[in-house]
């Protein structure tokens, strides 16, 4: 199988899918013994065995109202919670349906592309130009703390977007929090086109292209602008992964198809049951010239298919600092309810076998970036210089850019 049209976070959506629920309470004493069920059949037979215990002190000491529905919806959500696994997520009937809207693409949404940290909060990686988000006065690094009144840093990223997402024309009441300062905005819904791809030419002929995701107009963008590139006579290319937090898995194995000859591995999935799944090139390079590729901690899942199997297939050099190390993919499954669960169902592996989860890509030649006063790895700032890395791993004394300072001296 060379091809899936699925999103390299979202996986598939399957057909309605039934789950295990034991009704019955179990009592008079006797329990099942563990060896007779499976993990996870024994935690709901138990779970089913304490719930008897703990709703009677509720019902005859609790003194508050109780709802059912939002009992119910919080026992499921603890009950995925307890994976583990921060990427998996029990939806309700509405979060479902708005999850699948936003994947579809049936919502509008403001103009920014967001990365949830570790601790949960949503942070803002970039706002686009001409965006309602921009208009709005949000800036990268901004942190979104609440939607529409709902604290939000505890809530899986697949819901909070399909908050944020609405009515094109409709507006959204954002909490944001920028240093130490909470504001609210309110900002407009609108269909915003998406520019993935930027890019110039630098000294010796070196071109520049930052690749901020992977989307379904990054293909045609990357393509124009190697086109535009070598037109202007490039003869070496610098790709900038940094800050790519990934995005559709037909995307990079497409792009993948630019870089590497035609049938070279791009990646394998591997699930539960040993069953492996390998994407690879259909057509031979476009662009088979000189490269480095340059990444850094916030280069995730697709951004590290992509460098992991330039680096894997010796095709280009990486700079940076160690990627992410997200390696895992996501399905979606409806239940019988309406309502749903998105839960991890594979790996994913370099063409040389890598499992990077929780451990990342390594660059060929590590070099750190220090923060400065303005945002050095942007497209828009002046990050050429005279092509010095100043003979540090660090930011060099003139304040440029030393990671794509060193690239420029490798490729020189």
């Amino acid at each position: 199988m060379r091809r899936s049209r699925s999103g390299f976070f979202g996986g598939v959506i399957t057909g309605a899918a039934g789950a295990l629920l034991v009704t019955g309470i179990i009592t008079g004493g006797l329990f099942p013994q563990k060896g007779s069920f499976s993990d996870t059949e024994y935690a709901v037979v138990q779970a089913n065995d304490k719930l008897e215990e703990i709703n009677k002190y509720i019902d005859d000491k609790f003194i508050f109202d109780t709802d059912s529905d939002t009992l119910s919806t919080a026992m499921l959500k603890g009950y995925i919670s307890g994976l583990g696994d921060r990427y998996s997520a029990y939806y309700t009937e509405e979060e479902m349906e708005q999850v699948l809207q936003s994947l579809d693409g049936g919502y509008y949404g403001i103009g920014v592309q967001v990365e949830q940290q570790e601790d949960g909060s949503l942070r803002i990686v970039d706002v686009y130009s001409n965006s309602p988000a921009k208009e709005s006065g949000l800036e990268a690094e901004d942190l979104i703390v609440g939607v529409s009144g709902i604290d939000v840093e505890d809530m899986e990223l697949e819901t909070i977007t399909s908050y944020i997402k609405g009515a094109e024309g409709t507006y959204v009441e954002l909490t944001i929090r920028r240093g130490t300062t909470e504001f609210t905005v309110q900002v407009e819904r609108r269909d915003v086109s998406k520019d993935t791809v930027h890019y110039r030419m630098l000294e010796d002929n070196i071109g520049y292209l930052q690749l901020t995701s992977f989307d379904e107009v990054s293909l045609e963008q990357l393509t124009g602008a190697l086109l535009d590139l070598t037109g202007q006579g490039m003869t070496s290319l610098v790709l900038d992964l940094r800050d790519n937090p990934g995005g559709l898995l037909t995307s990079v194995v497409d792009i993948a198809d630019i870089f590497l000859p035609k049938d070279e591995m791009v990646l394998y999935i591997e699930e539960k049951d040993g069953t492996q799944t390998e994407y690879r090139t259909e057509n031979d390079a476009s662009y088979d010239g000189p490269m480095v590729v340059l990444v850094n901690e916030n280069s995730a899942s697709a951004a590290e298919v992509l460098s992991g199997a330039l680096k894997d297939h010796e095709r280009a050099t990486l700079i940076g600092t160690t990627t992410f190390g997200k390696g895992i993919v996501q399905s979606y499954y409806n239940l019988s309810d309406g309502s749903g669960l998105k839960i991890t169902t594979a790996h994913y592996f370099t063409p040389a076998g890598h499992d990077i989860h929780g451990v990342g890509i390594t660059p060929d030649i590590e070099v750190e970036q220090v923060a400065t006063d303005g945002d050095q790895t942007s497209f828009g700032s002046d990050t050429a210089g005279d092509g010095s890395a100043g003979g540090s791993d660090t930011e060099n004394e003139n304040g440029e850019d030393a990671q794509l300072a060193r690239a420029m001296e490798e490729l020189r």
